[in-house]
């Protein structure tokens, strides 16, 4: 079977691990490290491009179990040894990753990396605007390897509004959540919609309730394709407001302000009123998952509320340290 190596968002090596077999119901998982997983797949290589939450994906030429490693020592190894590369024909440049950092190398090393694989296939150097990338990658953890760049994301921030959620962000907080195909969910501050275009486009549920004080954003929502479905609803609404009605809802997931592009006077009581207005709607035993950055007044919040934490995630988003929580309401 090929060896693949492929990296996302720092913190969610639990839930990659258990998603992958969505994806790859064949994959052999070899390690998972913190924002990277290694694993075998025999399947059509395409078939991983599909994941959400990749960032980068590696065909693996070589490993290395050895925290003592450099790169000279790793173009030597790989150099004994033919390689095929799934991509064969094009263009191609070599780069040396160590701790997530691309750094410069001694221009022997560089040159004989250059040469193994010119040796094993049709590729050409072109060290600008390459077809295909060979990368030496060193990590913290006891792993290394030599890998061929099969595919890497190209979404960045820029291509955000301001405060809008990451999908791949966005979906693996949906499956944090567990949503099963009997749940009625609810997201109260949609916003530009990460969270429920993430529920409709990859998950199975009874209702979606999706809500926002912005009268634009709601506006923006009702005319996405994915959210125009009859288990849906959509409307303008605060969360200290929702229909008491709902008191049906077994599932929220929902990234609410964090008070620092909002004017929010008192961050914890907004957070503690927004547990009064979820025990107003939920079943018992409701799930619900929270991310914010703004983690120990959000603790102290739920301390005052009578909510129990269950499990947390720690994570980077946008750069900024946030935590998604599991919360039960007691």
């Amino acid at each position: 079977m090929a060896e693949f190596v492929s990296s996302f968002i720092t913190g969610w090596s639990e839930v990659v691990k258990e998603n992958i077999c969505h994806f790859l119901p064949k994959v052999k998982i070899i390690n998972v490290y913190d924002g990277m997983i290694h694993y075998k797949y025999d399947g059509n290589s395409r078939d991983i491009e599909r994941i959400p939450y990749f960032n980068n994906t590696f065909f693996v030429l070589q490993s290395f179990l050895n925290n003592k490693t450099d790169f000279s020592k790793m173009v030597s190894t790989v150099a004994k040894k033919k390689h095929f590369y799934l991509i064969s024909k094009g263009s191609f440049r070599v780069r040396f990753s160590k701790e997530n950092q691309f750094c410069k190398v001694d221009k022997n090393v560089a040159r004989n990396a250059e040469n193994v694989v010119i040796q094993n296939s049709k590729l050409s150097i072109d060290r600008l605007n390459p077809t295909t990338e060979i990368w030496y990658v060193i990590r913290r953890e006891n792993f290394s390897f030599c890998g061929q760049l099969l595919s890497k994301r190209e979404f960045t921030e820029k291509n955000l509004n301001k405060g809008e959620l990451r999908p791949e962000v966005a979906y693996l907080m949906c499956c944090y959540a567990n949503i099963q195909p009997e749940d009625v969910v609810l997201e109260p501050f949609a916003g530009y919609g990460s969270i429920p275009i993430q529920i409709s486009k990859h998950f199975k549920y009874s209702k979606l309730f999706v809500s926002d004080i912005d009268s634009e954003r709601i506006a923006d929502l009702q005319q996405k394709k994915h959210l125009k479905k009859e288990n849906i609803f959509i409307e303008e609404c605060s969360v200290f407001d929702l229909p008491t009605k709902r008191s049906e809802i077994s599932c929220v997931i929902t990234d609410p302000p964090w008070g620092y592009f909002e004017e929010i006077a008192d961050i914890t009581k907004f957070y503690v009123d927004m547990f009064e207005s979820f025990r107003q709607i939920c079943r018992e035993n409701c799930k619900i998952v929270i991310l914010t950055a703004r983690v120990e007044n959000f603790i102290q919040a739920a301390e005052n509320s009578n909510v129990k934490l269950t499990n947390r995630i720690n994570t980077l988003i946008n750069g900024k340290k946030a935590s998604l929580f599991k919360c039960e309401l007691m």
